[in-house]
C-alpha cells in the first residue's frame, strides 16, 4: 500500500475537504486527488463521494479511515519514543560497582539522577573490581565503578577517575597505635580484620606483607563487607585496611584512629569504566555527562 497516499486519505477523513487536506499538506488540489484516486485504484474499492460541496467517506473509506487514523497515531508514538532514547529520556542502564562507590557514590548518584529521568530502568549491581570489569566486557553491564591503584591494561575498556582515595590502618580510640606512627615491623605484630579472598583491600594488606618479607599478618577474624570490616574494628577485633572515604564519619568523630605507616602509602583512586568498542547508548553518555557534572560541582564548592 501506498503509504504516501493512506496519509493525504488520513487527512482528507479528518477534514471532509479535499481543499482544506491540501493547504495542510501544502499540496495542489488535483494533487490531492490524484492521490485518493491512485488508492481507490489500488484497493479497488470507492474512498470518498461528492456530498455537496464536500466530500464524504464511503464505507470502505470510514473502516479505512479507523485503521490509518491508529496507524499514524501509532508512527507518532514511535517516532516519540526513538526521540526519547535519542536524547536519553528514555532505555535502561545497568551499573556494576564495588562496594565502596556503591555506599558512598551511587546511590546517591542514582537517586538523583531518578528524579531527572524517570522513564529510565536503571539496575545497580555489586561485585569485586575484577567481577565488576568482567561484567563489563562480557556486556552483562553498561558501566563499571570500581576502586584500587591497579592499572587498567584491556583495551577493549575506557575509563576516567571521579575520586582519588586511599587506604588507611585503622584502629578504635583505644587502640595503642592509635595516632602513632609505626613501622612495618610494629604493625605485623598485631592482630587484623581480614577480608574475604577477592577482595581488593585483602589483595592490598598481602602484598605489602610480603614485600617486606612476611607471609601474612596474623588474623584475629575474617569478615566480608566493608561496613562489617569496619565494625569489627570498632569492636577491638583488630587493625583492618580501610578506604578513608568510608569511615570519613568516624575519623572525624574520634570513634576510628588512623595508625600511619613509614614507607606506606595507598593511593585509592576511583574509576568509572565503559566499553570503548560497541555501541554506546544515549543514556550512557547522558549518565556519564551526569556524573562528570556532579564532580565539577562538588570541586567548585570544595575550591569555594
Amino acid at each position: 500500500m501506498n503509504l504516501h497516499a493512506l496519509r493525504i486519505f488520513n487527512d482528507v477523513s479528518k477534514t471532509g475537504s479535499i481543499t482544506r487536506s491540501a493547504q495542510n499538506l501544502l499540496l495542489s488540489q488535483p494533487a490531492v486527488t490524484a492521490q485518493i484516486r491512485n488508492l481507490e485504484r489500488e484497493l479497488g474499492l470507492k474512498l470518498v463521494e461528492a456530498r455537496g460541496r464536500n466530500i464524504g467517506l464511503t464505507e470502505a473509506g470510514e473502516l479505512l479511515a479507523q485503521h490509518s487514523q491508529r496507524l499514524f497515531a501509532m508512527e507518532a508514538e514511535i517516532e516519540g519514543v526513538m526521540a526519547a532514547m535519542k536524547s536519553g529520556l528514555l532505555g535502561s542502564l545497568k551499573i556494576c560497582a564495588t562496594e565502596l562507590p556503591e555506599h558512598t557514590l551511587l546511590h546517591s548518584w542514582v537517586a538523583r539522577y531518578k528524579l531527572e529521568h524517570p522513564e529510565v530502568a536503571i539496575q545497580l549491581l555489586k561485585g569485586h573490581a575484577r567481577s565488576a570489569l568482567q561484567r563489563l566486557l562480557e556486556e552483562q553491564v553498561h558501566i563499571s565503578v570500581v576502586f584500587g591503584n591497579w592499572p587498567i591494561e584491556d583495551d577493549a575498556v575506557d575509563y576516567f577517575t571521579i575520586m582519588e582515595d586511599e587506604l588507611i590502618f585503622a584502629v578504635p580510640d583505644s587502640h595503642g597505635l592509635a595516632g602513632r606512627e609505626v613501622t612495618l615491623d610494629e604493625l605485623v605484630e598485631e592482630p587484623f580484620v581480614m577480608r574475604e579472598e577477592g577482595s581488593y583491600t585483602r589483595n592490598q594488606l598481602l602484598a605489602i606483607m610480603r614485600s617486606a618479607g612476611y607471609d601474612q599478618p596474623r588474623c584475629s577474624i575474617l569478615i566480608e563487607g566493608l561496613k562489617e570490616t569496619a565494625e569489627a574494628v570498632k569492636s577491638g577485633f583488630g587493625i583492618a585496611l580501610l578506604p578513608s572515604l568510608f569511615v570519613k564519619k568516624e575519623l572525624a568523630s574520634g570513634q576510628l584512629k588512623r595508625i600511619h605507616v613509614q614507607g606506606v602509602k595507598l593511593p585509592h583512586p576511583i574509576r568509572v569504566c565503559t566499553r570503548k568498542h560497541g555501541t554506546e547508548s544515549p543514556v550512557i553518555r547522558l549518565f556519564i555527562s551526569f556524573i562528570q557534572s556532579d564532580i565539577r560541582t562538588a570541586d567548585q564548592t570544595i575550591e569555594g
